[in-house]
């Protein structure tokens, strides 16, 4: 069998099926049996992602509504960070299945690409079962192991391991609240967290470096179990997060990355969903323009994927325990910016660890006023 149409998309995730909500000649390649599974996230959402893609919440797909994000510090201070606007726990599998009800592209499931090539200006795709899909564009929506990145683009992508279960609970949870845990030494490059899918059922896992099965297994014992009481490990949801993709090509031969198939996530939190659905949002729009260069252009514009992000992710990163103990004493019960007060610049420079990072901390509060309406919190 062979098949041409204006656009081949390459995955049936948050990215791919955006793209395809707005082509109509198009079909989604997907190898995976059913849409949205597996799970392989945390499933959070911010509300502004659904406001820019007209998308309106719906309890069928929205497991909690998220009203507070907290950062929990080593030494247990808590800074809470209170959203503009709400943000959303998901339904992953329900939620795209919502994105694929809406798509006009064509998805076709079961459908494994093993190899593809350029000729003549076009794309030529072959699936395991031996068809061939032959289109002008070609969009690589297919994961942080994308095949279109590795065999068109030959870029490499810095990905972050997580481990990630759901997981039930004995004791209630606080469903309009995410808990992020940061600590140097327990998460090395990375952070903990807790996203809440019920009053007794939540994602909780942590991203990093060093051994991740030790680290969590601790993390259950020494925080969950002391919260939350005795737990179930429900479903195993782990998995990668792709970063980098403000460093990286994104665009040749008609050929376009997106979402984590582009290292497209959060640079700072991972997320990406949101991301992956502007990406493809974007990407349809160049299709629709016929200037594929468009797509590079606007992504690598986007507040949402800017290189200000990989910089703040690697200060952020770069602190040490004692650095973020006290700076939790400073921020605990305040507002971020209130480091860019007087009397916040006066307690920084009385404590040592804080006052030889000032100019890293005066690089953060610059991006984080920058690009505070494209981050989570």
């Amino acid at each position: 069998m062979e098949r041409t149409v204006e656009t081949i998309i390459i995955g049936a995730g948050p990215a791919g099926l955006t793209a395809g909500k707005h082509l109509k000649d198009a079909v989604i390649l997907e190898q995976k049996e059913k849409i949205g599974l597996p799970v392989q996230c945390a499933e959070g959402l911010a509300r502004k992602f659904l406001d820019e893609l007209e998308i309106k919440p719906d309890p069928v797909w929205t497991s909690a509504v998220i009203e507070t994000s907290q950062a929990i510090f080593p030494n247990g201070k808590v800074v809470s960070f209170r959203a503009k606007e709400a943000g959303y726990v998901l339904d992953r599998v329900g939620f795209e299945k919502f994105l694929a009800s809406q798509s006009r592209a064509e998805i076709l499931l079961k459908k494994r690409v093993v190899d593809l090539q350029r000729k003549n200006n076009f794309w030529e795709v072959k699936t395991a079962e031996g068809e061939v899909f032959k289109s002008k564009y070609l969009l690589g929506a297919d994961g942080p192991f994308s095949l279109v990145r590795r065999k068109v683009f030959k870029e490499e992508m810095e990905a972050l391991p997580c481990i990630e279960y759901l997981i039930e609970l004995e004791k209630e949870i606080d469903t309009s609240v995410i808990k992020m845990y940061f600590d140097k030494e327990r998460f090395p490059f990375g952070y903990a967290w807790i996203f809440p899918k019920s009053k007794n059922k939540a994602n909780i896992g942590l991203g990093g470096k060093g051994n991740l099965k030790e680290s969590f297994e601790a993390f259950i014992e020494e925080t969950i179990k002391r919260e939350f009481g005795n737990c179930k490990l429900l479903e195993n949801r782990s998995g990668v997060v792709p970063w980098g993709g403000a460093l990286i090509k994104l665009v040749q031969d008609n050929a376009l990355l997106l979402g984590d198939a582009g290292g497209l996530a959060d640079p700072i939190f991972g997320g990406g969903i949101g991301n992956a659905m502007v990406s493809g949002k974007i990407a349809a729009q160049a299709v629709i323009s016929g200037n594929a260069g468009d797509y590079q252009t606007k992504i690598k514009s986007s507040p949402y994927f800017s290189k200000d992000l990989l910089l703040a992710r690697k200060i952020i990163y770069s602190l040490d325990n004692r650095f973020l103990n006290e700076i939790s004493q400073i921020l605990e019960n305040k507002d971020i910016l209130y480091l860019k007060s007087f009397p916040a610049l006066f307690d920084f420079l009385a404590r040592p660890n804080l006052r030889k990072n000032f100019l890293k901390i005066l690089r953060l509060l610059f991006i984080y006023s920058k690009n505070k309406e494209s981050l989570w919190i």
